[in-house]
């Protein structure tokens, strides 16, 4: 049975922005970040002690309640595509009222950067990802540098030193196929065997994701990487954005569809009966999923409570379920289908491998968009 929505979504940014202007920049006592008392204003949990812990966390749910208990959350998703995740945050501390923020990605980030120069900051928190970190952590310097204790045993590759961000969760990019056009022993099993003429016209391209395009680009170097994507594209795939490839997959418009993440969708798909089948390549491009924590956050005991929440054993063993994505901390529950994809070897993509995010777009729609 459908649970009932604890979210609270706020409103369209069209609105919120004309109603900024009409009244100079409106609840200014709001948008002024909340005082934190000065034994929780700390960079790091990570090496307290556990009543040291104790002691913070029990400090940090007293300020979140007197701060109103108010998260404001930036996410270019929308809002029931977060649902699952933040009423379990909600669950866990029912005092706290989540205002959720959409839009598109450059929008938000455009938008926090104008309310923080303007003196009236409203985002709490931004999930997002390497484009994020780069231009509101690393130019604009707006994250707050905030290490929770769950990051204290992640391993090196998983730890996003240099991130203005916590690392929640991750997923991956896969090759999927359809059973039923496509025999198990003749499907593609590399990015390369995506060249033959065999497969010209035969499969489908999401050319939403840049973030696999620039994550298979840092994996094999960019001239082999953009000269790899050269050549698929003259094997003149069939374009798609978001979950529309799946359905035509699935419908057998076309026998192939990448890059397709192991989501949610795809799993309740193929549990439905769609004959699709996903490819475990020798590599396998990852994308991380950051959350930052906004420096100038009005409500900073909340943020910080979300942030520890995020990274704690309640949530990393709850991902699976609830979002069908990896969860950073090893040993921590994960998805069925994700049981094979871990046996490949990952590959990252990060905010200093991903490259110049202007240079990535006209690279990627010049071979696939433009041509």
């Amino acid at each position: 049975m459908r649970t009932a929505r604890k979210l609270r979504v706020a409103a369209p940014l069209a609105a919120v922005a004309l109603a900024l202007t009409a009244c100079g920049g409106g609840g200014g006592e709001e948008r002024q970040a909340a005082a934190l008392p000065e034994n929780l204003a700390v960079a790091s949990t990570v090496d307290m002690t556990d009543a040291e812990y104790a002691e913070y966390m029990k400090g940090l749910e007293e300020a979140s309640k007197k701060e109103g208990g108010v998260i404001k959350y930036y996410f270019s998703a929308p809002a029931a595509s977060a649902e699952k995740m933040i009423n379990l945050f909600i669950e866990k501390y029912p005092w706290v009222k989540l205002e959720y923020t959409s839009g598109g990605t450059l929008e938000l980030i455009e938008r926090i950067i104008t309310e923080n120069a303007a003196g009236r900051a409203s985002a709490d928190v931004i999930q997002g990802g390497p484009l994020e970190d780069n231009t509101l952590c690393r130019d604009e310097q707006l994250c707050l540098k905030y290490d929770p204790r769950g990051e204290r045993d992640l391993p090196a590759d998983r730890a996003y030193a240099g991130c203005g961000c916590s690392v929640g969760d991750f997923f991956t990019f896969h090759i999927l196929y359809n059973r039923n056009k496509v025999p198990q022993a003749e499907a593609p099993k590399t990015l390369e065997d995506l060249t033959d003429p065999k497969w010209k016209g035969r499969f489908g391209i999401n050319v939403d994701q840049l973030d696999w395009f620039a994550g298979v680009l840092a994996q094999l170097g960019e001239d082999k990487g953009l000269d790899l994507m050269k050549r698929i594209a003259a094997n003149e795939p069939v374009t798609y954005t978001g979950t529309d490839g799946l359905e035509k997959l699935a419908a057998g418009e076309f026998d192939v569809a990448l890059p397709q993440s192991a989501t949610r969708q795809v799993r309740d798909m193929i549990d439905d009966g769609a004959p699709i089948e996903i490819v475990t390549t020798p590599v396998t491009i990852a994308q991380p999923d950051m959350y930052f924590p906004m420096k100038n956050a009005p409500h900073p005991a909340t943020t910080r409570l979300y942030m520890e929440w995020l990274m704690s054993d309640d949530w990393q063993n709850k991902v699976a379920e609830a979002v069908v994505k990896i969860p950073i901390r090893p040993g921590a529950t994960i998805p069925e289908s994700a049981e094979g994809i871990l046996k490949s070897e990952l590959f990252f993509e990060t905010t200093d491998n991903f490259g110049d995010y202007d240079t990535r777009v006209r690279q990627h729609q010049s071979i696939f968009i433009t041509g």
